[in-house]
């Protein structure tokens, strides 16, 4: 099972010059990710979605047409802060001699009206200490909308959205024994910070079941 922590380095809209207005930290877990783009300049959201990820390169034909070290990888959104939800993003992956990993895809450039645009994205890995603790993301849907919860080695990132509208966002890191709030949009979420890390008891936990947190 897939158990990664990436955090992105830079965005290039193509032919522009490469940056990184925002801190973006992806979880995945298996097929599942929970993705946060927070804007460096003021703490707001700049994009965040969760949901399924599909490798596309496993399939025959992507494996025919991309090199070895290429992978295609498509995120069918459950939750999206831009509203999405119905588009698939597909985008296609190659390593760089650094260990860096170069994204290559099409998306809507929102400092361009939303006009569909070539973009390069140039992705890092954060190491996953070892752990008894397994890495895992949670999904809810009640009266307050969808919520996804993850946390991975010492990552903690909550996305909710409610309805078609709000959407609340939650980052947490682990520094020395204590969880700290790195980023908090929205109204009140799950905290581990606040919760401690026994509230959520992953020793009964198996992939597709529904589980207890506690309050």
């Amino acid at each position: 099972m897939v158990v990664q922590l990436s955090h992105r380095k830079s965005l290039r809209w193509v032919p522009g010059e490469p940056s990184e207005p925002t801190s973006t930290l992806v979880l995945d877990v298996g097929s599942y990710f929970v993705d946060l783009r927070i804007l460096k300049s003021n703490g707001s959201i700049d994009w965040a979605m969760a949901g399924k990820r599909t490798i596309l390169s496993e399939s025959p034909q992507m494996k025919q047409r991309l090199s070895e070290d290429q992978v295609k990888c498509q995120w069918a959104k459950e939750i999206c802060s831009q509203n999405t939800e119905a588009h698939d993003d597909i985008g296609e992956f190659e390593d760089l001699p650094n260990g860096d990993a170069l994204e290559k895809g099409s998306m809507p450039n929102p400092d361009n009206n939303d006009e569909i645009q070539a973009y390069e994205e140039v992705w890092g890995g954060i190491d996953v200490p070892s752990s008894d603790e397994p890495a895992w993301i949670l999904r809810s849907k009640d009266d307050n909308g969808i919520t996804f919860v993850g946390k991975v080695g010492e990552y903690f990132q909550v996305l909710r959205k409610r309805g078609e509208g709000p959407f609340d966002a939650l980052r947490e890191q682990k520094e020395g024994d204590k969880w700290v709030e790195k980023y908090a949009v929205g109204e009140k979420l799950p905290s581990i910070k606040e919760l401690g890390e026994g509230a959520f008891n992953t020793k009964s936990w198996r992939q597709d079941i529904d589980v207890e947190v506690a309050q």
